[in-house]
């Protein structure tokens, strides 16, 4: 990868903070407020902010320098956070989560887009796998660090790194150059409706991609459980100590998920059947949530959690080169649309938590929203091998020379 992957460190870096930064507002205005539905509300709102952004973001991802896209999301994400240092109030943080949400859409749609460009399309897997490598590593770090920092220091500090960490990653980003291959298209009313009519003529006319993306918002939207669980959960483990158990958590499932990501390149098979082990490790997934949501008890909890972690990096390494393959012309679009299902998921999801937490339990939420999402996985995979689609995905996949066929 030679002197490309600085890159990818630091945005590693860049992710710890927001790890950080995640628990900490969670925590915070959970604190504050002692209501789920403030923070169901805040979580939405960061959802919510990237739905607004996401089709646009992949529009001019694929007509502007991505790399530049970047820059401006990290600088404006950086300057965002300080302000919870300044005016620290539920309705601010809800205002910066919104901001973030809305901001990050940028960086995430041009960096998923342009990772075959940067690194070669040859190695897609095998960056993707590093990628959630780091990932993981950056949550356990971030999780961690929070939960042992929130021991010591003021909330403003951890925020005030995450701030920090993001304008590392613009100046790294301002250094490191790599070839603009997208050409600039007029801006017009008619060219954004062709722009969008192009992304769903592309996705019809591969069903896979179908099938893909339902699995997909129906997995966003079961995460919303989660979410929201984990937080009440760690809560319920120990008040006085809620923000260390919440760490202590996701860093367990991140160090799942870095298991996840050495063996993935190392296993021939899952380098040819990407949809199946995409949906299979997402069933296991679920059910890692359903079980350790569904205790009290610390060891068991932890297992699962890294049982789960385990899965869901594999799961994420799959679909993102699975989209990856498309072609670059329309790729920022194509990701725009899958950060689109993502947000528009949670955000479902987030607003159904309240009211269902009055007439059931936590667990049981969690069991409804991903019980659901492994009964529809099952019933999509029978239908796949009963009319023989997934024999076409080797074909699909591998074929990243395809013409763009665009009915207008």
């Amino acid at each position: 990868m030679g002197k490309k992957v600085y890159f990818l460190y630091t945005k590693a870096f860049s992710d710890i903070g927001s790890m950080m930064e995640l628990v900490v507002m969670n925590a915070v205005i959970y604190s504050m407020t002692k209501s789920t539905t403030w923070l169901a509300a805040v979580l939405a709102l960061r959802v919510c902010g990237g739905i607004i952004t996401s089709l646009f973001s992949g529009i001019i991802a694929d007509r502007y320098d991505r790399r530049k896209l970047m820059i401006f999301s990290d600088i404006a994400r950086g300057l965002s956070i300080l302000i919870l240092c300044l005016f620290p109030s539920p309705i601010m943080f809800a205002l910066v989560a919104f901001l973030i949400g809305a901001l990050g859409s940028f960086f995430s749609v041009s960096f998923s887009a342009d990772i075959p460009q940067i690194f070669g399309e040859d190695n897609i897997l095998k960056i993707n796998a590093f990628i959630s490598r780091l990932a993981a590593i950056s949550m356990v770090i971030g999780f961690l660090g929070s939960a042992l920092l929130s021991t010591v220091v003021n909330y403003r500090v951890i925020i005030t790194i995450d701030s920090i960490s993001y304008f590392l990653s613009a100046a790294v980003l301002f250094l490191f150059k790599w070839e603009n291959t997208i050409n600039k298209k007029e801006n017009t009313r008619k060219q954004l409706l062709t722009d969008l009519k192009e992304v769903k003529n592309y996705v019809f006319l591969k069903p896979l991609l179908v099938y893909l993306f339902i699995v997909f918002l129906f997995q966003t939207f079961s995460a919303s459980s989660h979410n929201v669980g984990v937080p009440i959960l760690a809560e319920q483990l120990s008040t006085k100590s809620a923000t260390f158990f919440q760490g202590m958590i996701w860093g367990v499932w991140g160090i799942g998920g870095i298991l996840s990501t050495w063996l993935i390149p190392k296993i021939p098979w899952f380098k040819k059947q990407f949809l199946f082990a995409y949906y299979g490790t997402s069933i296991l997934t679920s059910i890692g949530f359903i079980l350790f949501l569904s205790s009290n008890i610390l060891w068991f909890i932890l297992f699962f959690a890294f049982f789960t972690g385990l899965f869901d990096a594999a799961a994420g390494t799959y679909f993102s080169t699975i989209v990856q393959k498309t072609e670059n012309s329309i790729r920022g679009r194509i990701f725009g649309v899958t950060n689109l299902l993502n947000r528009l998921g949670f955000t479902i999801g987030f607003v159904a938590v309240s009211p269902l937490l009055t007439v059931m339990k936590m667990s049981q939420l969690v069991m409804l929203f991903h019980g659901s999402l492994i009964v529809l996985i099952l019933i999509i995979t029978f239908y796949l091998f009963s009319k023989k689609l997934f024999n076409l995905e080797n074909d699909q996949v591998k074929n990243q020379e395809s013409d763009l066929i665009v009915s207008k």
